[in-house]
């Protein structure tokens, strides 16, 4: 995600990287797998689907069961406890274990006693039953699960919420909140040198995991020791060695923020309800940025080959896939993606075979492309054509004039070095260690691609957010649409000169007729924001599904447009907003970062709430098809699936609304993505082809 600070602020409750660990159950202890029942309708701490649950999955005896319920300091669970009751949530989290092969419709749980049953159980269908308490029955167990809902401002590590997983070699201590649970902070590399590639933290020990670990150095802070990764999962395994039974796909968020702000902290990239209600295990990393993260140079010596949060990403990837098991991950199910720069990377992960068999799945959202700087994979310059800003650098911190500026630059405090980084937009780089091409992602040539399924798309107008005089800074009262293009693509642009063409040639082109019965500058503002939309996001991404779908490079692509939309807090214009006194429903720019917290199921989280009758049920839906690709590789849920979970307003919109069907080249369609949305043919093609980002305009570049 772009934002107008260099950073965005973490979450209220981030204290820091804690080093004492707090007396905590391991999953080992229990002997039992651990699933928090919450039957998530993304509402937070409004939902009328109270009831939840731990079901402590290994045959216990009562006693047993009531010991384990102990050790997480909860109870035998009760349905006759105030907003406990059955129906309001248990029912459909149990029939989705029934679903999942787990446990029999016939399966009775251990319940908390009543007087005059001190031996109860409950049915997956809600049947309670009074058990002979001679038999010694071996059953489930169903403990309280009294932990908070976590927000933007609040969350509880509290020692009664916590919960210790043993990777093998490292004892990492979390938490629970309502609705999963969290190990934020969680070390992945050890402590990277400046300009040196990262390596996967494999050392014996423990650790708390009860708060972000620092994010890495950027604008309004951070630490060159940030390499950390945040998991939020709904369910623990046994920790039995080898155990790999009923473990969940993971998504491993890849951050948005031009590689030079951001972090896997960030308010609205909060995972713990997408893994709630998707039922898989989300992880987000921290990566390092702008210079510390991707300078180079060919500088005979100097080892700064760059890459070096491409990297990270890298080695996150790898500790994943050896640890991720623990807290209930399958490392053959990851699916890596992002927004922005998150986009790029995971096209950037698609195309190294250093990241070969880390992951399984793409989510590609509004990757930057087209007419933009070379840093969002359009190609991958060489470390001699890093040069440029790597000799900036050098000047700009004094390190020219040095008897050792290579030593300089490696040394130098990173205040020194963040205050000369004036780059707006870092590149990845041809190192022929993670990148070995220039041509960026192989769509045409036979070069490395991996074989995955990607879903991939834009937001209707993503530039609008970059046009807004309230994001670029632009003072002028314009007549037309020239005016403003000069200014959003030109010298003045907050993303440096359009080298490949004046866009200001669009102004009075046919393709892009102007509005002349209007206001004008509005008719100006709007036509700068299509063609913008169109040479920055649009028409790049189109020619890419395209030509990977053409040349047969990948074995799926669902492609889309998202016409709703909710900025998060801290970046947005009024022009990304509905009007004021109106609704989603009217007509609004639907701008660059605008579904991230909508997809991710944290809008209430975040502290967004409902414009509409339509906010909530429009995220539950795209948490549905998000988490249905990282399963299936489909993003059409099974009817069995949302039945099983009780997921009505995701079932009738695909009941209405029908298949988003894999893209075809012969005939390339997308889903409009919206409430009611559809599939259709790809937007602005014509005015693509005039603008020379035609659908096969990436063939001549590979």
């Amino acid at each position: 995600m772009a934002s107008k600070s260099l950073a965005i602020l973490s979450a209220a409750y981030c204290l820091g990287q804690a080093t004492l660990v707090q007396a905590a159950p391991e999953v080992s202890s229990l002997q039992s797998a651990l699933t928090i029942l919450k039957d998530n309708d993304l509402w937070e701490q409004h939902t009328t689907r109270t009831a939840s649950a731990i079901l402590v999955e290994a045959a216990k005896t009562l006693a047993n069961g009531q010991a384990a319920c102990a050790a997480l300091s909860e109870t035998l669970w009760a349905p006759e406890v105030q907003g406990q009751a059955f129906s309001a949530g248990l029912n459909n989290t149990l029939s989705y274990q029934h679903y999942l092969g787990k446990f029999s419709k016939k399966e009775l749980f251990w319940i908390a006693p009543v007087t005059d049953k001190p031996c109860r159980a409950i049915s997956g269908t809600g049947e309670i039953k009074a058990l002979d308490c001679s038999r010694q029955y071996r059953l489930p167990t169903l403990c309280t699960h009294s932990a908070p809902v976590s927000n933007i401002t609040t969350s509880n590590p509290a020692p009664q919420y916590q919960i210790t997983v043993n990777t093998g070699i490292h004892k990492i201590t979390g938490f629970r909140d309502s609705a999963g649970f969290r190990f934020d902070g969680v070390r992945y590399a050890h402590p990277a040198q400046r300009f040196q590639h990262s390596t996967v933290f494999d050392s014996p020990g423990s650790s708390n995991a009860l708060a972000f670990g620092d994010m890495c150095v950027q604008g309004d802070g951070g630490s060159e020791d940030c390499l950390f990764l945040n998991i939020a999962t709904p369910y623990l395994p046994p920790a039995f060695p080898g155990h790999t039974k009923d473990l969940k796909p993971v998504m491993f968020v890849i951050h948005g923020g031009g590689y030079t702000h951001n972090s896997g902290n960030m308010v609205n990239y909060d995972g713990v309800n997408l893994a709630s209600r998707g039922d898989v295990v989300v992880v987000k990393l921290n990566y390092r940025l702008g210079a510390f993260g991707f300078l180079a140079t060919d500088t005979p010596g100097s080892g700064i080959t760059g890459n070096y949060g491409i990297g990270d990403m890298v080695t996150a990837l790898k500790w994943v896939s050896a640890n991720i098991a623990a807290f209930g991950g399958d490392p053959r199910r990851v699916t890596i993606g992002g927004e922005s720069a998150g986009a790029a990377s995971t096209l950037v992960l698609m195309a190294s075979k250093a990241a070969k068999g880390l992951f399984h799945a793409g989510i590609v959202e509004s990757s930057v492309g087209g007419y933009s700087t070379d840093s969002i994979l359009n190609y991958a310059p060489t470390l001699a054509q890093s040069n440029t800003a790597f000799q900036g650098i050098l000047t700009s911190t004094g390190c020219q004039s040095a008897a050792d500026p290579i030593n300089c630059i490696k040394t130098i405090p990173a205040a020194d070095l963040l205050a000369a980084d004036t780059n707006d937009v870092w590149s990845i780089v041809k190192d022929d260690i993670l990148i070995r091409s220039t041509r960026g992602l192989p769509v045409a040539s036979r070069e490395y691609i991996a074989n995955v399924p990607i879903i991939m798309g834009v937001n209707r107008d993503e530039w609008a957010v970059f046009t807004s005089p309230e994001f670029s800074g632009y003072t002028g009262d314009p007549t037309s649409a020239y005016e403003y293009l000069e200014f959003s693509g030109g010298e003045q642009s907050v993303f440096g000169r359009i080298r490949e063409r004046n866009i200001t040639d669009f102004a009075n082109h046919p393709a892009f007729p102007l509005d002349t019965g209007g206001n004008p500058a509005t008719a100006a503002f709007n036509l700068t924001v299509r063609v913008l939309t169109n040479g920055f996001a649009r028409c790049k991404t189109w020619s890419q599904a395209y030509l990977l779908a053409k040349n047969h490079r990948l074995p799926k692509i669902f492609l889309y447009e998202a016409n709703r939309s909710y900025q998060p807090t801290l970046f947005t214009v009024p022009e990304c907003e509905p009007p004021v006194g109106g609704s989603p429903a009217d007509e609004y720019f639907k701008c660059h970062s605008g579904i991230v917290d909508t997809n991710l199921g944290a809008l209430i989280w975040s502290g967004l709430m409902p414009r509409d009758a339509l906010d909530i049920p429009f995220s539950q839906l795209l948490v549905d098809y998000w988490s249905s690709f990282a399963w299936n590789h489909e993003p059409n849920p099974k009817n069995k699936y949302l039945e099983a979970r009780g997921y009505w307003n995701t079932l009738s919109q695909v009941k209405k609304t029908g298949e988003w069907k894999a893209l075809k080249w012969r005939n390339p369609t997308m889903r409009w993505l919206q409430w009611d949305g559809y599939q259709r043919g790809l937007s602005e093609v014509e005015q693509c082809s005039a603008m020379d980002l035609g659908l096969t305009y990436l063939e001549n570049q590979n």
